[in-house]
C-alpha cells in the first residue's frame, strides 16, 4: 500500500510511537510519506527515519509554567497556513491515511475521499474513561480536531471498551534495584525548574530525586541529582526508582506503570488530557497527582504502596497486521484488543 502518515510533535510519545509503526510497515514492504505538524517540527528526533516527509505548521498550543498560555496560544492559531496546507498537498496515489493525532493529514485524506485511521490515546475520551466533569466542551473538540474514519484508541487499561494498551517505544524494560537509598524520577518540563527545585528541597530527606531538566551537564545539590534531558537515561533511572514525578502526559506514565512505578502526576493547568490522565491514574491505583507543587502531597504519594508492573504487550506487530487486514470496524478492533489484553492479568470485560 501507499500510506500517508500523519506525526503531531507535540510531545514525544506521539514521534516515538509513529517511528515504529512507520518502520514496520516500511519493514513489510509499504510505501510511506509522512507529515509532521506541531509544537517540535523543528526538533523532531531522528526525522531522518521518517524520510521522505514534509512539515507543516498545523494546530498546538504554548504552555508556560505548567499552564496553558492562552494569550499567546490564539496568534498562532494560524487558519490560513493550515488550509493552505490541505489544499496545496499533493495526495495521488495515497491508498490510506495513519494519522497519530495530526490533523493536516487527515483533512488531505477527507479532501481527496482516501480512508483514514486514528491511532491515539486521545481517541479513549470518546468512550467512558476517566474525564473531567467541566471540560465537555474540550472533549468535543478533542473528538472533533482530527477526525479520522475510524479511530483506535489507546489508554492504560481498556475500561471495557475496544482500546489499546499503549505503544511502549523503547521496548520492554525491566525494574531493576538501586541499591542503597530510594530512588525518584523527577521530570517536569512544563514547570519553571527553580519551583521544582524549591519543590523537592522541602520533601523527605530520606530519597534521592534524580531531576531531569534544562542543564548542560549533571550537577549536585544534596540529595537532589540534576541531569540534562536524555531519554535512556530517564528511562535507566525510572527503572531503579519507587516512583516517579510527572506530568500527565500518557508516554512517561506509561513506561512507569509498565515497570510497576507508581506516579504522581502534576497535570498541565487548562489541558483536559492531562487532567484526565491524573484521573485515571488515581482510579486505576497507579499513584496520584497534585495540582500544584506541594510538598505535602508529595509526602503522602510516597506513603503509597509500590504497584505492580504491567508489562504491556508489543502493540505494534497486532496493529500493523490490522492494518494489512483492511478489515477496519469495531469487532476486528475488539478482536486485537482482547488478544493483546488477555496478556495481561486484568479482569477481562469488554462491552460488545
Amino acid at each position: 500500500m501507499n500510506i500517508l502518515y500523519g506525526v503531531q510533535t507535540t510531545g514525544n510519545g506521539h514521534i516515538g510511537k509513529s517511528r515504529n509503526i512507520v518502520k514496520e510497515l516500511r519493514r513489510r514492504g509499504h510505501e510511506v510519506k509522512v507529515i509532521f505538524s506541531g509544537s517540535q517540527q523543528k526538533d523532531i528526533p531522528d526525522a531522518e527515519l521518517f524520510e521522505p516527509y514534509k512539515i507543516f505548521k498545523g494546530l498546538t498550543y504554548v504552555t508556560e509554567n505548567g499552564k496553558i498560555n492562552y494569550i499567546k496560544t490564539a496568534p498562532r492559531l494560524d487558519a490560513f497556513s493550515y488550509v493552505r496546507d490541505i489544499l496545496s498537498y499533493d495526495a495521488s496515489g495515497i491508498d490510506l491515511v495513519i494519522t497519530d493525532y495530526e490533523p493536516v493529514s487527515v483533512q488531505v485524506a477527507k479532501k481527496n475521499r482516501i480512508p483514514s485511521i486514528g491511532v491515539s490515546h486521545q481517541y479513549s475520551f470518546q468512550y467512558d474513561v476517566p474525564y473531567p466533569t467541566l471540560q465537555v466542551m474540550t472533549r468535543t473538540i478533542m473528538e472533533y480536531f482530527v477526525p479520522a474514519d475510524f479511530a483506535v484508541p489507546v489508554h492504560w487499561h481498556h475500561f471495557g471498551f475496544p482500546i489499546m494498551p499503549p505503544f511502549l517505544i523503547g521496548g520492554q524494560k525491566t525494574a531493576v534495584n538501586a541499591g542503597g537509598r530510594k530512588r525518584i524520577t523527577v521530570y517536569l518540563p512544563y514547570e519553571n525548574p527553580n519551583n521544582v527545585l524549591k519543590l523537592l528541597g522541602a520533601c523527605p530527606p530520606e530519597y534521592d530525586y534524580c531531576f531531569f531538566t534544562d542543564v548542560n551537564k549533571n550537577r549536585e545539590k544534596g540529595n537532589i541529582f540534576l541531569f540534562p534531558k536524555n531519554r535512556e537515561k530517564f528511562l535507566e533511572s525510572l527503572a531503579s526508582s519507587e516512583g516517579a514525578v510527572l506530568h500527565g502526559g500518557f508516554l512517561a506514565n506509561s513506561e512507569s506503570f509498565d515497570l510497576g512505578v507508581k506516579t504522581l502526576a502534576k497535570p498541565i493547568a487548562g489541558q483536559a488530557e492531562q487532567i484526565a490522565n491524573a484521573m485515571a491514574i488515581e482510579q486505576l491505583g497507579f499513584g496520584k497527582h497534585m495540582q500544584e507543587l506541594d510538598p505535602a502531597e508529595v509526602v503522602e504519594w510516597l506513603a503509597m504502596p509500590a504497584i505492580k508492573p504491567m508489562h504491556y504487550p508489543d502493540a505494534f506487530g497486532p496493529f500493523v497486521d490490522w492494518i494489512e487486514g483492511g478489515v477496519f470496524n469495531t469487532k476486528s478492533l475488539t478482536d486485537m484488543c482482547e488478544m493483546l489484553w488477555s496478556q495481561i492479568p486484568i479482569p477481562q470485560i469488554f462491552r460488545r
